[in-house]
């Protein structure tokens, strides 16, 4: 018979254990049951075996054990293999055994007056608060030795305890309501506090409700807490009425976990007060916003945390709390900085993983696709893989046949377990597959396997990269909007990185300096380009802008460029200047764009002296257009939107003969007015800014948050609202050719002989040239209008000079 691991793995755990032992079980908690004899079958130990049924799992947290169905049954009864483990279950006469568990009766409904009850919740939450702000060294404690703040134990009502609650209740309400509260007891018939002095109390509150108590004693002495049948309905977490708050849920243990991590979270933070149940699960679920855990770094923190899909912080120290971390002095920031990754379910490659595919090419792509498919993507424009390595989205390149080759050895692992079974079929199934495994392994097959595979995996280049909110560095990924710092998570399909590490504490001093020189203290000025790098970070284009870095050499523009280059890793890419300027050749595949899908930089080096742009692939480039382009050799035409910022480096400026607002509505010149000597040349000083980066990327973040809430065109600065007006002037060829006529309303000039002047004149400048009917568009976009004279076609209201080439005796001008 095939042995069906998964399937066997999945047969309840309390069931296989009790037919394997002979041994009963009982209900521990919700989700768990232990042995009749509270024994570990393993090492011997009392109270410590667990068999966990909601991860069908069984568990010593003495001996440390941890073990599956199959596991568990080749440990109890000593065999050798996971093998022969599986065997012994299907040889069991396995009868379904319906474990001793304590059966949980159904609960009695609850008769109370449960607005009276809340009523009493809400006089004693107030009594133990009262207590507490008039008792000085129960405040001390609270302030001094645990470190709150007293907005935070007012805001959440902290109380404390001095054992008069049933003195002051009496007088409003009767002994039976309160003893209905969970907060009073009888002793020799005597109604009395259910919390000594000296014991702190928690209330919990739901819609403003008081719906729980819990209390803690600072000696220990007092273990005891209010039984759960006293509870209102919908008490789940302790601070579930800071839900209301936006941002991530974040989930602590204890009550002083919570109170640390109020004071320097702003989200909602909700604490588990004890072990954390199946309904504590739902509910957190339930509510399908994010979560961070800060759990404890124990054994115990370490089952919470696998109970949640989440981003998950951990304190450096084991055995340590949030609290003991905060309270020790610890960075909160810096701790964000480190995680760890959230739990991916990954099925183990186990017999029967292949399933019932066929022994040909689709079959073995189905099986690869099954094994290897959450790990493998493949690009179709570019017909390239791309893999999942600790956590990243890397090129996958000879790794896909190493694939291939793991898939035929998983065939023939199959195989040989078949070959070992005690059914003469399976066994002679078995030895057609291994002797199909062994010819899978040729060259052929396998890439065979490979390309069937493409389609089961396939996605287009526009999904990778392609929320432009979201940066990866080293160490993960920040939301950009959201100013968070998380993990690297596979559905993201982040393919660039910034090669540097997220330290929210690194410092960039020199590089403030060094902004400041090539600013020449124009402290405007700095801000923008600050605002610029933040920008440029993201991969949103709303301003459609292009960024043409100008000055003379010897200003500090291309140690600027440089350091934000390095700083954007493979997020930024050099062009070669020639594909931006017009009359380049155009023919063939755009290798230069094909680099360009998810790039968020693009630099374009030394523009050549007396070139002019290409204004309609400026437009294309920086307006938000579909871009075509496709690799040398490339297959496929790759479309996709720019989500990079253009920025042109040039100690000349080009040519700009479209004078229109679409075209200079995108120019963003920034001077560069800085000139260093020789002697001022620092050669060390790249070395030196680039071990900042971690600094230089802090103030880019700030830089984020700038442009995010200032934007770059609603803030230009005057040098560069002066330095654009500048460039627009200069590039104005028709507005320079203008400003030499005679400008008169009674003036005119037939339209040809405007032309001819204005070709003359550009031509000595060596400049662009129009054709005629473009020129008589450009002059009516001017403002002149357009009629007949003797029969030809003119211009009213500009005439000539007497230096200007012309045909005189066509022009009549009054004076």
């Amino acid at each position: 018979m095939l042995l069906k691991f998964d399937e066997l793995n999945a047969l309840p755990i309390p069931d296989v254990f009790t037919n394997v032992t002979g041994l009963g079980t009982k209900s521990y908690g919700t989700d768990c049951v232990i042995p009749e004899d509270d024994t570990c079958p393993l090492c011997g130990h009392h109270n410590c075996f667990r068999l966990h049924t909601d991860t069908n799992q069984a568990h010593c947290y003495s001996c440390g054990d941890h073990s599956s169905v199959i596991d568990l049954v080749m440990k109890l009864c000593d065999l050798s293999s996971p093998v022969e483990a599986a065997s012994a279950i299907t040889k069991m006469e396995f009868e379904p055994y319906t474990p001793a568990t304590v059966v949980q009766a159904e609960p009695e409904p609850d008769t109370r007056n449960l607005e009276r009850v809340a009523e009493i919740n809400a006089a004693t939450a107030e009594y133990y608060h009262r207590n507490l702000l008039g008792k000085m060294d129960a405040l001390v404690y609270q302030t001094v030795t645990r470190g709150h703040n007293v907005k935070t134990l007012m805001v959440t009502k902290v109380g404390y305890a001095d054992g008069g609650l049933v003195a002051a209740l009496r007088e409003r309400f009767s002994e039976e309501e309160i003893l209905e509260t969970g907060m009073a007891r009888l002793q020799n018939g005597r109604l009395v506090d259910i919390a000594p002095a000296g014991v702190y109390v928690y209330p919990h509150f739901v819609d403003g409700r008081g719906v729980r108590f819990t209390f803690k004693d600072p000696t220990g002495n007092f273990k005891f807490q209010q039984p759960k049948r006293y509870w209102l309905s919908g008490a789940f977490w302790y601070g579930q009425d800071s839900l209301e708050r936006s941002g991530a849920i974040a989930l602590v243990e204890g009550e002083n976990d919570r109170l640390a991590l109020m004071e320097v979270y702003d989200g909602p933070v909700l604490a588990s007060i004890g072990s954390i149940s199946s309904e504590q699960v739902g509910f957190i679920k339930s509510l399908g916003r994010e979560v961070i855990t800060f759990f404890d770094n124990d054994d115990a923190g370490d089952r919470y945390r696998q109970k949640f899909d989440a981003r998950h912080i951990i304190v450096p120290e084991r055995g340590g709390d949030i609290d003991s971390y905060l309270r020790g002095g610890g960075d909160f920031m810096a701790l964000l900085a480190v995680f760890t990754p959230k739990f991916e379910v990954i099925k183990p490659l186990l017999p029967g993983a292949c399933g019932s595919e066929s022994f040909n090419d689709t079959g073995n792509a189905n099986r690869m696709a099954r094994l290897y498919g959450p790990d493998l993507r493949y690009i179709r424009e570019t017909d390239a893989f791309i893999q999942w390595v600790e956590h990243s989205w890397v090129p996958a390149g000879v790794q896909v046949l190493e694939f291939a080759k793991r898939t035929a050895a998983a065939v023939l692992a199959e195989g040989q377990v078949m070959i070992a079974s005690d059914d003469e079929n399976i066994r002679k199934r078995g030895a057609d597959q291994v002797a199909y495994a062994n010819r899978l392994h040729n060259l052929g097959l396998m890439k065979a396997m490979i390309e069937l595979v493409k389609p089961k995996v396939e996605i287009r280049t526009v999904e990778l990269d392609a929320d432009p909110m979201l940066v990866r560095v080293k160490n993960g990924v920040i939301d950009l909007k959201m100013q968070r710092y998380r993990e690297n998570r596979r559905q993201d399909l982040i393919t660039s990185v910034c090669p540097v590490e997220y330290d929210p504490k690194a410092a960039s001093l020199l590089w403030l300096r060094f902004l400041a020189e090539i600013t020449c203290g124009d402290a405007e000025l700095a801000a923008f380009l600050k605002r610029l790098v933040g920008y440029m970070l993201t991969g949103r284009t709303d301003e459609q802008l292009l960024f043409f870095f100008y000055g003379h050499g010897s200003n500090g523009k291309s140690t600027f460029i440089q350091i934000i280059q390095a700083l954007m890793g493979s997020y930024a890419t050099q062009i070669n200047s020639d594909v931006l300027m017009a009359n380049r050749s155009v023919g063939g595949p755009n290798a230069s764009l094909a680099k360009l899908p998810g790039k968020r930089l693009v630099v374009a080096n030394e523009l050549p002296e007396g070139g002019r742009f290409d204004d309609m692939l400026i437009k294309s480039m920086t307006g938000g257009d579909t871009l075509v382009a496709r690799q040398v050799y490339g297959k496929h035409e790759i479309e996709f939107t720019a989500q990079f910022s253009l920025v042109i480096i040039g100690n000349h400026k080009p040519a700009i003969h479209d004078m229109s607002h679409g075209m200079w509505r995108r120019m963003c010149l920034i001077p560069f007015a800085a000139q260093f000597s020789a002697e001022q040349a620092d050669p060390t000083l790249p070395a030196r800014l680039l071990a900042e980066l971690p600094g230089i990327l802090n103030w880019a973040l700030e830089g984020v948050a700038e442009w995010q809430e200032h934007g770059l065109k609603r803030s230009l600065p005057a040098a560069v609202v002066k330095a654009n007006d500048d460039y627009r002037e200069e590039s104005d060829l028709l507005g320079e050719f203008l400003s030499g006529c005679i400008l008169q309303p009674d003036a005119y000039t037939p339209a040809t002989e405007l032309y001819q002047a204005f070709q003359t004149f550009a031509c000595e400048g060596n400049e662009w040239r129009m054709t005629q009917r473009v020129f008589n568009k450009k002059m009516a976009e001017r403002g002149f209008t357009k009629l007949r004279r003797d029969s030809k076609a003119g211009f009213r209201g500009i005439a000539l000079t007497a230096d200007m080439p012309r045909v005189f005796e066509s022009v009549k001008l009054t004076v």
